[in-house]
């Protein structure tokens, strides 16, 4: 027992260390660069702008994968980026695409955005991971390079794969009709 208490003790001080470390690190950061301080704004604007995308798919088909996912994995990365934002001293900026952004007309549109979508934000994250050089920086941008490369660009291919011509189109684990055309 007195083993898993000195286990313990210890993961709490290395976690208390790290805090600490990190905080000291936000609160002494040296000033970004134009070059980074461009790209960060690139990015959360890019980030705003595959939530509204999204939400707005959400907004005229309902609740239907991949988009209901991935539309908070959207907010996990604005938070993420906000995060830097404030650990730099930089004022975030507003989202002005917030229901501002029309869905496509059908889901086989929406699902062929998203793929597009995914796409440049990959080849956007690549262009910064060559010229930025703040670590924490790197490793938001990386992570979230990864996010889309790996987990939504597959989930929108498949989604994509998945279309029939009957009005009709796989997204998870049930089938959704297509919104009438207008």
């Amino acid at each position: 027992m007195k083993k898993w208490q000195m286990i313990s003790s210890v993961v709490v001080a290395v976690v208390a260390i790290l805090s600490l470390t990190v905080s000291a690190f936000a609160q002494t950061a040296q000033p970004l660069s134009n070059e980074t301080s461009a790209a960060l704004v690139m990015a959360i604007n890019d980030e705003y702008k595959a939530r509204a995308t999204y939400q707005a798919v959400l907004d005229k088909f309902g609740s239907v994968a991949p988009f209901s996912n991935i539309v908070q994995s959207e907010t996990a990365h604005v938070a993420a980026l906000e995060r830097l934002f404030n650990a730099y001293g930089l004022p975030i900026p507003p989202d002005t695409y917030a229901g501002h952004v029309q869905a496509p007309a059908t889901l086989k549109d929406a699902a062929q955005t998203g793929v597009e979508a995914e796409k440049a934000n990959v080849a956007m994250y690549d262009g910064f991971l060559t010229s930025v050089q703040e670590p924490d920086v790197r490793a938001v941008f990386a992570q979230l390079r990864s996010a889309s490369q790996v987990k939504h660009l597959p989930a929108f291919q498949k989604a994509l794969s998945r279309n029939t011509n009957t009005g009709l189109l796989y997204l998870g684990p049930r089938w959704s009709r297509q919104a009438p055309q207008q």
